[in-house]
């Protein structure tokens, strides 16, 4: 494996693993979509606990870290263009997505006040 491969696996894992394991990202989400006041949890888990809220803060900015140097080094690999792109659109909609997550996080965490 080239140096190269190596931080794109190293940066995907800083994504993929808090993902597969708490899904805070996909919490989020699901819950932002919901259009009732009786809002369901998609995973319940540790980080779902508004006491953990910095917690929750460092593993969503971890995770973003890890797609923007995901993208990053995707974007400056020789391969072919056609499945450069795509994948380098689907990343940008992922870091899109996670920068969201991250601003209201980080946003809210002193609570909803004024």
């Amino acid at each position: 494996m080239t140096k190269q491969q190596i931080r794109l696996a190293v940066f995907l894992v800083m994504f993929l693993v808090p993902e597969i394991l708490w899904s805070p990202v996909g919490n989020l989400v699901f819950d932002f979509f919901q259009r009732t006041n009786n809002v369901e949890i998609f995973r319940p888990n540790f980080l779902t606990v508004s006491d953990n809220i910095n917690l929750l803060l460092y593993v969503v900015c971890f995770q973003f870290i890890g797609i923007l140097g995901s993208t990053i080094i995707t974007i400056k690999a020789n391969v072919a263009s056609l499945p450069k792109l795509i994948l380098v659109s689907m990343m940008t909609i992922v870091l899109l997505v996670t920068g969201f997550v991250l601003y209201v996080v980080f946003s809210l965490r002193h609570g909803i006040g004024f």
